[in-house]
């Protein structure tokens, strides 16, 4: 029973049940609402030691492309875990970027950073979400922050149960039982970190 991976690639018939979360699908849903609220240059911002940061930069390309969007206009970047050596530096020049290119739309991974991001933003005297609209990608602590942060959640807790479930069926049944892959899409919880149509000349 494998939990947020699948069989290696030069593994693909591996026989195993898999309960997985659709990460790619959830930064597309963050970037579309960004979209909604006018915005049209969202960067990305993930943390250089999250295994998930390959699937959010996969579905944040897609999503862009979709819709139309300029790759070139937005950031793409890796920074610090926050709180490491070198991190307000890195956030600093990151939000200066922003600044400079006309950059109005993150999504964040983690929530961590996102906040590292909005207490960096506060003393460069960034607004948020009045210059700056944030998207943390986790939502463990993002309601804790100030702003509050919109974010995306994956459901954790919930995919947990899922592999138990599957785990306990793969023993309970005696006739030969087919592979089971489940992915379970994340959820977008709105709060105040992107502000509304009055933000949207800021895109």
């Amino acid at each position: 029973m494998l939990v947020e991976r699948l069989p290696p690639p030069e593994l693909p018939t591996l026989a195993l049940d898999a309960a997985t979360t659709a990460h790619a699908l959830g930064a597309g849903l963050a970037v579309r609402h960004l979209v909604s609220l006018g915005h049209r240059a969202v960067g990305l911002v993930t943390s250089r030691s999250s295994p998930t940061s390959r699937a959010l930069r996969t579905g944040w390309r897609e999503a862009i492309a979709s819709l139309g969007l300029d790759t070139a206009a937005a950031p793409d970047l890796d920074v610090p875990v926050y709180g490491t050596p070198g991190w307000a530096v890195e956030y600093d020049t990151l939000l200066d970027r922003c600044r400079r290119d006309g950059v109005g739309a993150l999504l964040v991974h983690a929530d961590r950073e996102a906040i590292g991001l909005l207490q960096r933003a506060r003393d460069g005297g960034i607004a948020v979400p009045g210059e700056l609209a944030v998207v943390s990608y986790d939502d463990e602590v993002a309601a804790a922050s100030d702003p509050p942060l919109t974010a995306v959640c994956p459901q954790k807790h919930r995919l947990g149960a899922v592999a138990a479930e599957l785990a306990l069926a793969r023993l309970a049944e005696t006739t030969e039982r087919p592979v089971h892959r489940v992915q379970l899409w994340p959820t977008l919880v709105v709060r105040e970190s992107c502000g509304g149509a009055a933000e949207s000349r800021h895109a």
